[in-house]
């Protein structure tokens, strides 16, 4: 079965990718968006009225090539009077239009199409200038804004203590699980959706509420542990704790997760000393999100029970998540072979 992963980035990339293309370039990339949230091959081919080896190709197109093997190959057509046509659009694109004297601070195809007639006397239409910007690596997206974050200097021997941790875990010697909190807020969450006539308004609920989930990840099995609490406090994180340590009574337990304060408190820490077969390895700071499979978890839970619509009460929506775990597939993690 294929299962296509993705980072918060490449989700992002493809989710503005299946907004802004146009026709089979959007499809294709809402297969690789449906993969990543755990839709099978054959469930993805009936929603798009397709062939399950088309999803196939497409899906593997992705993880070979990345964003830009979901686009059509060149095909047989009346060539560019200019060879050089596509380098010079490629390089000129390249530099930002304030080098070239304009005061726009970005290229589009009408600014590019009039700069490379007036300039270069190279007489292409907006099709045309569009066209090879996407052969040469270029796609129509909006930026992200990128915060400043420190890197974690600890990162390196975090992520080898996890790497060493999943070679055990490989080769049969204890299990690893990945533990992270979230907090599903009676506010709604705001999906894209489609929506026919005005555009749709969600009603709030005035006054917010949430609840504070606790989950853990089998790495090997993709079983899935959880429990829900009015707040998210260390003494709640210890109970889960125990819980894990009852669901694996045998062999060294490894909990990768990062360092929230409610994870490092000092009754954490007294029960971990109680219990010598639990290890906690601490994931990168900053960047925990991007090593802690869970968070995809999470954003399936929100986007099924949570987005787009007000629930009645939170005790409603807490109901919701309950039974979307409880109905949840396995989720295996890949684990590295072993070395």
């Amino acid at each position: 079965m294929i299962y296509v992963s993705l980072t918060q980035t490449q989700r992002d990339e493809l989710t503005n990718l299946s907004h802004q293309a146009i026709g089979r370039v959007a499809l294709r990339a809402h297969m690789v968006l449906l993969s990543d949230r755990g839709f099978t091959v054959p469930q993805i081919a009936v929603i798009h009225a397709c062939g399950q080896d088309v999803v196939r190709t497409w899906l593997h197109r992705y993880e070979r090539e990345g964003i830009t093997g979901l686009e059509d190959e060149p095909r047989s057509g009346r060539p560019l009077k200019d060879p050089l046509a596509g380098p010079i659009v490629d390089a000129q694109a390249s530099q930002s239009p304030p080098c070239s004297g304009h005061v726009q601070t970005c290229w589009t195809a009408c600014l590019l199409t009039a700069f490379l007639a007036a300039r270069f006397h190279l007489f292409l239409s907006c099709s045309s200038i569009r066209r090879l910007l996407h052969q040469t690596g270029w796609r129509w997206a909006r930026p992200r804004l990128a915060p400043a974050r420190k890197p974690d200097p600890a990162a390196e021997t975090k992520l080898a203590a996890l790497a060493a941790a999943q070679r055990e875990v490989r080769q049969g010697r204890g299990h690893l699980l990945y533990l992270d909190e979230s907090e599903l807020h009676l506010l709604p969450l705001i999906r894209a959706m489609w929506m026919k006539g005005p555009r749709r308004r969600v009603p709030t609920p005035g006054i917010n509420r949430r609840r504070a989930f606790f989950g853990a990840l089998d790495a090997v099995t993709g079983c899935w542990f959880f429990v829900d609490h009015d707040r998210k406090l260390a003494v709640h994180f210890v109970a889960f704790l125990q819980r894990l340590s009852v669901a694996y009574p045998t062999g060294p337990l490894y909990l990768a997760l990062d360092q929230a304060p409610a994870h490092t408190a000092k009754v954490v820490q007294a029960w971990l000393k109680a219990h010598p077969q639990v290890t906690l390895l601490w994931l990168p700071k900053y960047a925990a999100h991007e090593f802690n499979p869970v968070e995809r978890i999470w954003g399936l839970m929100k986007s099924a029970v949570a987005a787009d619509r007000l629930a009645g009460s939170i005790e409603e929506l807490t109901a919701a998540a309950r039974r979307f775990f409880s109905d949840l597939a396995p989720h295996p993690v890949k684990l590295p072979n072993a070395a």
